[in-house]
């Protein structure tokens, strides 16, 4: 199920809403072990699917959620110092204006706080068993305020001004030949869910449509799986990429 906003008659969509769900998991003793800790604390019930917002436009990143980002991801804006996690909100703030693809994900911050806790994994029995659980206990409870501001919490539309940032992609290029993709981030707790590769697809859609096809990873060893699946390979040159490490000579 998409919804989609275009701008003028551009194809690609600047705003769209999205749905993602969280893979199975083959460990069937962890996933009784979750379902027992869900039938004791059954409103903790994580959802299989979510909705989240993409956001191609630059108005929409938040710089502080982005920061915050950077840090819940461990994530380095500067690979040479051994302060790299700890980000210059002025550098910032000028990378994201110089990018010329940056890509944003929200989600409803319930969601999110959901899978901070523990990402539970239960296949479609017992999710449906869940369900149940979840259904009956709630079926029990009064509805005092906070409940009504949970259900107004999932009625309200998903935005980036109600939603929290939970994930992040941007590129530069040289408008011609060449780009390269940076600092691909999503919050750890909502990872394997299709989110990195949504932020992936929709930068190589706005880099392609300008003609841009040599398009570079910057990524971790760690991370090579992630985008060999995404399409991407080893250099047919054989190059790989270096970082300057020598220091400056007065």
């Amino acid at each position: 199920m998409v919804f989609a906003v275009c701008v003028g008659n551009s194809p690609l969509v600047s705003m769209e809403l999205r749905w993602v769900r969280r893979r199975k998991c083959d460990n069937n003793d962890n996933q009784r072990r979750k379902l027992n800790e869900l039938n004791a604390a059954s409103s903790r019930l994580l959802p299989r699917s979510i909705p989240v917002y993409i956001s191609t436009l630059k108005k929409d990143v938040n710089l502080e959620e982005l920061r915050s980002l950077y840090s819940h991801c461990d994530h380095s804006c500067n690979r040479l110092s051994e302060n790299g996690s700890i980000v210059d909100m002025k550098k910032l703030r000028t990378a994201i204006s110089r990018s010329d693809v940056v890509v944003s994900v929200f989600c409803k911050s319930h969601h999110a706080d959901l899978y901070d806790d523990d990402s539970a994994v239960l296949d479609s029995e017992e999710e449906s068993l869940a369900s149940s659980l979840y259904s009956s206990d709630i079926m029990k409870q009064d509805k005092d305020e906070s409940s009504l501001g949970d259900l107004f919490q999932n009625v309200l539309p998903l935005t980036p001004t109600n939603g929290r940032l939970v994930g992040f992609g941007r590129a530069y290029s040289d408008h011609g030949l060449t780009a390269s993709i940076h600092d691909l981030m999503v919050l750890p707790s909502l990872q394997r869910m299709g989110i990195g590769k949504l932020i992936v697809n929709r930068i190589i859609r706005h880099l392609t449509s300008r003609d841009i096809y040599d398009i570079a990873a910057l990524c971790f060893e760690h991370e090579r799986p992630f985008f060999k699946a995404c399409g991407f390979g080893d250099d047919r040159m054989g190059s790989t990429t270096m970082m300057f490490t020598k220091s400056l000579e007065a």
